[in-house]
């Protein structure tokens, strides 16, 4: 099936993108609407995958997108997303509400001076700018401002329509505990008088991520954004276990962290998944990239249907001495992205229970293999 042919309105759809810079999760929640989680650019664009994909159906789509997360502030997943709000400015923005405090927006403030470029702070400015540009009716001033997703908070919910299934999407994180020193971290990034002004990264790990539970009529996704599992019961994905209710266990897995064994909790295959879930796996291609063959081989070990959206990250290009010096001094963060986004999609009928998922591989998208204990592509 060509990679530009839409769903039909009673399928389910999870498409994963990535890596270009960051990573996008398309999801169809039936009769043409949809959920944009996170942002995937390719390399000589500045909009967002999700607007090229849901553009190729020639359908509609794109003006049918009721909800747009940002599960984190890492450039890796928010870059692009205002070209999104700028095309859908009647979709729902939310990100964590670990954002929503003075002294995140005292770093908006920074950054709309200038001290931030190509930032995630950066990005934040222009999605914010573009939610108050839409501000002329009551509707569009209920829009300013984001929804602050945490645990287990009601995003988006769809009643059945035209004789579709419903659907609803839920955040799983983050907790009452994460969001209270996440605000203490915020207020450690804010530069003191007399410091040396610098670009804002977020040296904090990625607890605050936005983990988020998709029902659609039967069929339940998780998705696992960057979330890290730590030691303490109130925090990461013991968190999350902690508070998930569904007695349903999800039949796909959007592996959190790139597979890092720093985001891996083994309760969440046993508690939350169906056994053998369909996985799917997006790379990092920066300093350290991930997942290691030795991610691919733990994961492999518990489920039989497990993808990735790339086989790898590129190597550095040789420069002269004079340029790679400058681009070490002025870019902190930087990785090779080659050719378009790995595309893992799944598709399920809702009204034919019969019938497997349809799962489709599209620009270097591979399906993991266990053959002991190597790892080798299909």
């Amino acid at each position: 099936m060509s990679r530009s042919t839409p769903p039909n309105k009673d399928e389910f759809e999870i498409s994963i993108i990535g890596p270009g810079r960051g990573e996008c999760v398309i999801v169809h929640l039936g009769n043409n609407e949809w959920c944009v989680v996170d942002s995937c650019v390719p390399r000589g664009s500045s909009k967002s995958v999700a607007i090229e994909y849901l553009s190729s159906f020639k359908n509609g789509a794109l003006d049918r997108v009721r909800l747009i997360v940002a599960t984190h502030w890492h450039d890796d997943h928010i870059h692009g997303l205002a070209s999104i709000l700028r095309q859908v400015p009647t979709a729902s923005f939310c990100c964590s509400a670990a954002l929503n405090t003075e002294n995140f927006f005292a770093l908006v403030g920074i950054a709309e001076t200038g001290g931030q470029r190509n930032s995630g702070v950066d990005e934040f400015v222009s999605i914010l700018e573009t939610m108050a540009e839409k501000t002329t009716t009551p509707q569009a001033k209920r829009r300013a401002t984001p929804m602050w997703a945490t645990e287990h908070r009601s995003l988006l919910q769809l009643n059945q329509r035209d004789g579709c299934f419903p659907a609803t999407v839920t955040a799983l994180s983050p907790s009452d505990s994460t969001i209270k020193l996440a605000f203490a971290d915020l207020a450690r990034l804010l530069p003191q008088t007399g410091d040396k002004q610098r670009r804002v990264t977020n040296r904090s790990p990625n607890h605050t991520s936005v983990v988020l539970w998709i029902e659609a009529g039967s069929m339940r996704a998780l998705l696992g954004a960057d979330l890290e599992h730590t030691s303490q019961s109130d925090e990461g994905w013991m968190a999350v276990v902690k508070c998930h209710h569904d007695p349903q266990s999800a039949a796909l897995f959007k592996v959190p962290h790139h597979g890092s064994t720093n985001a891996d909790y083994p309760q969440v295959w046993t508690q939350m998944l169906v056994e053998n879930p369909i996985a799917v796996v997006t790379p990092f291609t920066g300093g350290k990239s991930l997942p290691r063959q030795s991610d691919l081989f733990r994961l492999a070990k518990r489920t039989t249907s497990l993808y990735c959206t790339a086989p790898s990250a590129g190597k550095v290009p040789s420069r002269e001495a004079l340029v790679e010096k400058t681009m070490r001094r002025q870019v902190i963060d930087r990785r090779v992205i080659e050719g378009n986004p790995g595309h893992v999609r799944v598709r399920w009928s809702l009204t034919n229970y019969v019938t497997s998922p349809v799962i489709e591989l599209f620009n270097g998208a591979y399906q993991i293999i266990q053959q002991s204990p190597a790892i080798s592509q299909s």
